[in-house]
């Protein structure tokens, strides 16, 4: 104990030598001379120690505002790093939404994946709809699969990056505030969200802050689709692209009714009629089942054809002025119908002038013509009907399709050259038609389609056909022998009917069509109701 404290002494008495001498030079000034600075700074022990124990409170406040500061850099590195880790947490984010979003060019080509849609694509790649849709062949309504293959356009970049970079926010780095001192030090822990992405090696969702901007979700991505308009399909329409088939099955309903006046004798004067005179009234029903394709041969041009099988069914009442003599037929007849066949050409490409279509269909007489049917050997009424027309039928035509969205105008005008035929078909006792020429005909039709939405579709129109003259040659022997050749003739006739029709797209592949006509001229059916059903074999 004695020598520990003889150690202590020492030490003190080193301490205060030491002590002693800074003290004299702090506090000696050039007026004092040195002898007499270094014997006034004499101090005691207790001096010393007062002295000692107010340097080590110097020393402690020091040490003190040293881990204040370093707990405010604590504090900013910790936002620092919150502030780094949410911007990682978005860009992975928006890298992944991009990934999946965004078209996978492969040079110029994308291939489609599930949700796309053609306006999505063209967006994103910087084309327009129109333009993406013609370097592909595609047609309304765009209808695309899982893992198809299509062609951008040009050197179209896509915007995936772009888009990344607007998605991602802008954020501020704080300003370094003073922030208030401290008497307690803090240690510096790394944020929760870091520890949790340490662990799991996730990326973490970053605890919000109040400095940075709130995430409140996504914009919605706009859809402004063209829309899809089904023409009717005696107008026609945009061709199908190369390479694609469709198959039509289809079934037609007609009804007509009639009510004449006949009279065969001599007038008299308005009122009074001398002769035969007899009223009829005639229902006619007919149902017509199709079958038929498209096909594209290229990208302009089209061949489709149809086959039909037809059910007929007359029922006509007959009553004599006269004597009331009341006479009844009930006709039916049934069997393939003519053969329609047509070639479509797109002429260009619909800017700057309506798309614009040569048309030219020819129909073969393959069914039971009317003077291939049988008849009654006492007056050669016919006791069947016909299923055809009996004779050849060649129309050009041209179709315009301006589309106006929501809505396209169409329009066709054609003529149908009527090819004259000769049956030689002996009609009654004596009686042959030698020659039949039904007259050609001059048809056109106009109407607007409107799109309710990408499925549904409706159009309304109007429909008509100017029938030329019929002349007929017909041979006729009198009982004597004598044999006369004359040539009858009917005037030309207006059919008119009024058109409305509806398209509903049931999935990518299959599309119902439905078209109605209603009869505007006494000549033209009353009703005509036609469903048809196009699907998609191949593409």
């Amino acid at each position: 104990m004695k020598r520990n404290w003889l150690f202590s002494s020492a030490a003190i008495a080193a301490v205060s030598t030491i002590s002693s001498s800074a003290f004299a030079q702090v506090t000696q000034t050039p007026d004092t001379p040195a002898a007499a600075t270094a014997h006034a700074t004499e101090m005691t022990v207790e001096e010393e120690l007062v002295y000692l124990r107010d340097a080590m409170a110097v020393q402690a406040l020091r040490l003190d505002e040293a881990e204040q500061m370093l707990s405010k850099q604590g504090k900013l590195i910790e936002q620092q790093s919150r502030i780094i880790a949410d911007l990682q947490f978005r860009t992975q984010q928006n890298t992944a939404l991009a990934a999946r979003n965004a078209p996978s060019i492969t040079g110029q080509s994308y291939q489609v994946v599930k949700n796309d849609t053609l306006y999505k694509i063209a967006n994103k790649a910087g084309v327009s709809v129109s333009e993406l849709a013609r370097s592909n062949n595609l047609k309304s309504p765009y209808l695309l699969r899982v893992g198809q293959l299509l062609t951008i356009p040009g050197n179209a970049p896509v915007a995936a990056s772009a888009q990344m970079a607007a998605a991602q926010p802008e954020t501020k780095t704080p300003a370094t505030a003073t922030p208030q001192p401290q008497k307690t030090a803090t240690a510096t822990v790394a944020p929760k969200s870091q520890q949790v992405a340490a662990n799991t090696g996730a990326p973490a969702r970053p605890k919000p802050d109040e400095n940075l901007p709130e995430e409140v979700g996504m914009r919605p991505e706009k859809e402004e689709e063209p829309p899809y308009i089904a023409v009717i399909a005696d107008v026609g329409g945009i061709l199908t692209p190369k390479g694609t088939m469709f198959a039509e099955a289809g079934v037609d309903f007609t009804a007509s009714s009639d009510n004449r006046f006949f009279f065969q004798g001599v007038e008299i004067i308005d009122a009074i009629l001398i002769g035969a005179i007899e009223a009829t009234d005639s229902n006619r029903r007919a149902v017509t089942e199709s079958l038929g394709f498209k096909y594209g041969l290229t990208n302009r041009l089209e061949v489709d054809g149809r086959l039909s099988y037809v059910h007929r069914n007359d029922k006509i009442t007959g009553i004599a002025i006269d004597d009331a003599t009341t006479t009844f037929r009930d006709l039916k007849g049934s069997g393939i119908g003519d053969l329609d066949i047509g070639l479509h050409y797109q002429l260009n490409n619909g800017k700057g002038f309506p798309y614009t279509i040569v048309n030219l269909r020819a129909k073969a007489p393959t069914g039971k013509g009317p003077f291939e049917v049988s008849r009654n050997s006492a007056n050669g009424v016919e006791t069947e009907l016909a299923a055809g027309s009996g004779y050849w039928t060649v129309e050009p035509s041209l179709t315009f399709i301006l589309p106006t969205s929501p809505a396209v105008v169409f329009a066709n005008l054609g003529y149908q050259v009527n090819m004259p035929t000769e049956p030689n078909a002996l009609v009654g006792p004596g009686t042959t038609i030698l020659k039949f020429d039904s007259g050609d005909a001059i048809r056109t039709s106009i109407g607007v389609g409107i799109s309710l939405n990408e499925r549904l579709s409706v159009n309304f129109g109007y429909d008509q056909s100017h029938f030329l003259k019929t002349v007929t040659t017909v041979q006729q022997e009198n009982d004597m022998g004598d044999i006369f050749v004359n040539q009858l003739s009917q005037n030309s006739t207006t059919i008119g009917s009024f058109l409305f029709g509806g398209s509903y797209a049931v999935n990518k592949n299959l599309r119902l069509n439905l078209n109605t006509a209603f009869g505007a001229t006494d000549e033209s059916p009353d009703m005509r109701v036609s469903l048809k059903a196009q699907y998609k074999l191949f593409d």
